[in-house]
């Protein structure tokens, strides 16, 4: 089965069903699917080739869901690039990927004309929408054939590249087989738990994320309908879950925490929800329950990376979080994990030496093997068999299985901090100032520091109209945690650095402190 196959599927099956609820109006099956058709046929009448590559850049929004699904009819790679990025990071992408065709937005109009000289090899320009210099591809669609062009491709052929964050350096592409990608998300639809035909979702979905493609992907697959938002405002979910009877909501932490402190939260009907979906980095068990308290109904975590194909590598079910959330004490620490191996998946924890750690309890680097991992790293051989050895893909976290096999994630191996030849992993500490009353966010770092090489500093967003001093939040934190652990300076700023899918940006936090030093850590 190919990727390109979704929509025509759902076109012949119920063709006048909501795909997309968009602020325009509403988008059926059938309309996505002639319109990607189109575009497809404008790509292979370019000379576009199997193989070769067609990059994308514009934010997610009914014309990028049709294009991108064009682009993978066609037998072309698809690259989807960050449409945040700036025109160096843009660039370093395309010199990566060599794509022949370059898709836009209006908005990257400037961008993209600005480094053209940089690209001789780009052979056709399009935009969405209205240019001084590229053809519409919207226009050059029109009148084009409805009816689905042929795929020269096998389901072995790679059909999408999807870069890396690139928050640990320059980023990297992860290439995907139309068979490993059905293969995972099959696996995801039945770990999702009770995804039904009728179910309307709402959340971020930004196509260069995998987190954001294999998601929409799962809608599209089981027929579902997608509330399209261009941006996220905690007030405007509210109402649009009020108003659309939405069922499912797909979130990250920080969107559940700015939604859970949102004024007047408590006066939104929200009991259409039955599900809430969250991941993309660790949620503090206090921001958990309050949400809980809010949405009345289901909640599973999902823990994946880039490379894993779209797949989850643990699954923290809706009957754990039910356990922990309104029975007992024994259940609650569950909360803080990221749940058990998702299906046909295996785990191990390997120690400083390579070995399998066995007994419960001990940190150790997360390797996970999947039945459809990524194919490696596009032009990156070395970097594939870093991170893929032996069918073993190593996610670069350091976690901790407890005695009821469930997976507690301790850090990114290169986050942890070392002061006094200790170890720390700032995630342990975060959770302690998330449960003060006064803060909004956390990160916790390793600073430079004469004596201990690194000492522990937290920087602290805080709450509205709420007022903490450093020494109260050391303090707190020495309740709570083994006095080595906690914070021996905190700063308080107006807002962390974060990246477009919410995650906080240690790496971007930590320059500020290191800014003087030849290296990073100590």
């Amino acid at each position: 089965m190919f990727v390109g196959d979704i929509l025509t599927m759902n076109a012949e099956r119920f063709p006048s069903k909501a795909a997309l609820i968009t602020e325009e109006g509403t988008v059926t099956y059938q309309r996505l699917e002639t319109s990607a058709n189109r575009i497809a046929h404008v790509l292979l009448n370019c000379g576009i080739e199997q193989g070769e590559r067609v990059a994308f850049i514009e934010k997610t929004c009914a014309g990028c869901i049709e294009t991108t699904s064009a682009i993978v009819k066609t037998g072309a790679i698809m690259v989807n690039i960050n449409n945040l990025y700036l025109s160096h990071e843009v660039s370093t992408v395309l010199r990566n990927c060599d794509p022949a065709v370059l898709i836009f937005g209006e908005e990257q109009d400037g961008l993209v004309h600005g480094i053209k000289k940089d690209f001789p090899n780009i052979r056709h320009y399009f935009c969405m929408g209205s240019s001084d210099w590229a053809p519409d591809l919207t226009a050059e669609a029109k009148d084009a054939p409805e009816g689905r062009p042929e795929n020269p491709a096998s389901e072995d052929d790679v059909f999408i590249i999807i870069y890396t964050g690139g928050t640990t350096g320059e980023p990297k592409g992860a290439m995907y087989t139309h068979r490993a990608f059905w293969s995972n998300l099959l696996a995801t639809i039945i770990d999702t738990y009770q995804q039904v035909h009728d179910d309307i979702w709402i959340g971020p979905v930004p196509m260069y994320h995998i987190g954001g493609y294999g998601t929409l992907m799962r809608i599209l697959v089981m027929g579902n309908t997608f509330v399209l938002k261009e941006k996220f405002n905690p007030s405007d979910y509210l109402s649009t879950i009020e108003r659309e009877k939405v069922t499912v909501l797909y979130a990250y932490p920080t969107m559940i925490n700015a939604m859970i402190n949102t004024q007047d939260a408590r006066h939104y009907d929200l009991s259409s929800l039955r599900l809430v979906i969250y991941g993309g980095s660790p949620i503090p068990r206090a921001t958990l329950q309050k949400a809980h308290s809010l949405f009345q109904c289901d909640f599973l975590q999902r823990y994946g990376a880039t490379e894993c194909c779209g797949s989850a590598i643990t699954v923290l079910s809706p009957e754990q979080h039910r356990l922990a959330l309104t029975i007992g004490e024994q259940y609650r620490n569950r909360l803080q994990s990221a749940g058990k191996p998702s299906l046909g998946t295996k785990i191990r924890l390997l120690d400083e030496n390579g070995s399998v750690i066995e007994e419960p309890g001990k940190a150790g680097a997360l390797e996970a093997r999947l039945d459809a991992p990524m194919e490696g790293y596009w032009r990156e051989p070395e970097e594939t068999a870093q991170v893929l050895k032996d069918g073993w893909l190593r996610l670069g976290d350091i976690a901790e299985r407890d005695e009821d096999g469930f997976y507690y994630l301790v850090d990114r191996e290169k986050d942890m901090i070392i002061s006094g030849a200790r170890n720390i992993y700032p995630r342990e500490v975060e959770e302690v100032l998330y449960a003060h009353p006064a803060v909004e966010e956390a990160s916790v770092i390793g600073v430079p520091d004469d004596y201990w090489g690194e000492a522990v500093k937290a920087v602290v967003v805080l709450r509205n109209g709420m007022i903490a001093t450093e020494e109260e939040l050391i303090d707190h934190c020495r309740e709570h945690l083994a006095s080595y652990k906690k914070p021996k300076s905190v700063d308080f700023v107006g807002a962390l650095p974060k990246n477009p899918g919410g995650k906080i940006l240690k790496r971007e936090l930590r320059k500020g402190y290191w800014k003087d030093s030849e290296k990073l850590v100590h």
